[in-house]
């Protein structure tokens, strides 16, 4: 019945499209994800998918589900979950309005099985661009274009300049360039203020604090992924964090990686060296469990540093205005570079975890010059 009354709402609902950015996809477990866009007005939707393979081959989408806003709303954001998806598959996917429009067909995967490789992006502190191009368009077209398709992204905080409406519209409008392809994951940044908006825009994995959405853990395939908050106030807060990393980091995973905003260590000129408090909290605890890696941003720079096992990187390059280091560097630092907007790309498998740090724009005084150049890569080997 809900199905036939979709049928009929669709027929007679005409006009403009409504879709005002999005789409983009969130939470993927091995058998579901969430695609999510925002709309003005509300308005029902189709969504069209079909696996990866099958849709090169034939080009068309033999599943669909319908979408009905549940009251007529100026704007909403919509979060529709699929399920009774195939595990370790790609899809294509697209959503068609009522009055036509259909978005460009974008990709998602869902959780990879133990064994399988691992590919995922970081990027960290995208913000607003005042004046100029788009430098945070400029970094997700190059993510879009890496030669390891991204199964999902990480972004370590900082989104938005300011969390209103305006600012999330250039953030997802200038990050569609990779958000068509990978699921998006982020954590909260100093900027996001922990308002509202930043929890109604993001389907997440399963985490805690508020609306469980504040720190999260991803397990995909040979992957664990901890999303923690560096903002909070309250001590207990942190440690119950902590309590949360404990216990999802000391699983079977073998490749182990945390991502939050403010670094514990850094040489920034401004920030370095670091958080003192979780340096002495999360840092021991890190080094226990065996985390590979950990992606901090708020510093506007590149920096690598290793310490107790650990490897810390400062991932701050995805757009906003650059940071200059320090000298000397903070202990354990084994790469600075100043002066580049950036990526991350991180490929985990049986043999161990590779990165690759990919520079997309030199910043020269005011002059913003693009082109592609790998300003750091290394190897860790699974022992």
């Amino acid at each position: 019945m809900r199905a036939v009354l979709l049928s009929l709402l669709w027929g007679v609902w005409v006009g403009a499209s409504p879709l005002l950015y999005g789409p983009w996809t969130g939470a993927p477990e091995p058998t579901s994800v969430t695609v999510s866009w925002a709309a003005r007005p509300a308005s029902p939707a189709r969504l069209e998918y079909a696996p990866l393979a099958d849709y090169r081959r034939t080009g068309g989408f033999p599943f669909a589900a319908l979408y009905a806003p549940e009251s007529a709303t100026e704007k909403e954001i919509v979060h529709f979950r699929l399920t009774a998806l195939a595990p370790s598959t790609w899809y294509a996917y697209r959503l068609v309005f009522p009055e036509g429009t259909a978005t460009p067909v974008g990709t998602f995967r869902t959780a990879a099985a133990p064994g399988e490789p691992v590919a995922f992006g970081v990027l960290a502190d995208t913000q607003w661009q005042w004046t100029g191009f788009n430098r945070v368009e400029l970094v997700a077209t190059a993510m879009g274009l890496d030669p390891w398709p991204f199964h999902f992204v990480l972004h370590a905080g900082d989104l938005v300049e300011t969390p209103v409406p305006a600012h999330w519209e250039f953030f997802f409008r200038s990050l569609a360039p990779i958000l068509r392809w990978a699921p998006l994951l982020p954590v909260l940044g100093n900027h996001e203020r922990d308002s509202l908006s930043y929890y109604q825009h993001f389907a997440l994995p399963p985490g805690g604090g508020k609306l469980g959405k504040r720190w999260w853990a991803l397990h995909y395939g040979d992957v664990v992924v901890v999303g923690l908050d560096s903002n909070a106030r309250a001590p207990a807060d942190y440690h119950e964090q902590l309590a949360w990393a404990r216990a999802h980091l000391a699983g079977p995973e073998p490749h182990k990686f945390v991502v939050f905003h403010h670094p514990i260590f850094s040489s920034d000129a401004a920030y370095g060296p670091g958080s003192e408090g979780l340096q002495r909290l999360w840092h021991p605890v890190f080094a226990e469990l065996g985390v590979d890696l950990v992606f901090n941003g708020h510093a506007h720079n590149y920096e690598r540093i290793e310490r107790d096992g650990v490897v810390y990187l400062v991932v701050g390059g995805g757009g906003a205005n650059l940071y200059r280091l320090a000298t000397p560097r903070v202990a354990g630092s084994v790469v600075g570079v100043e002066g580049w907007h950036f990526y991350v790309a991180v490929r985990a498998e049986a043999q161990g975890i590779q990165v690759r740090v990919v520079g997309v724009a030199e910043v020269r005084g005011q002059e913003v010059l693009p082109q592609i150049r790998i300003l750091d890569a290394f190897a860790l080997p699974w022992d």
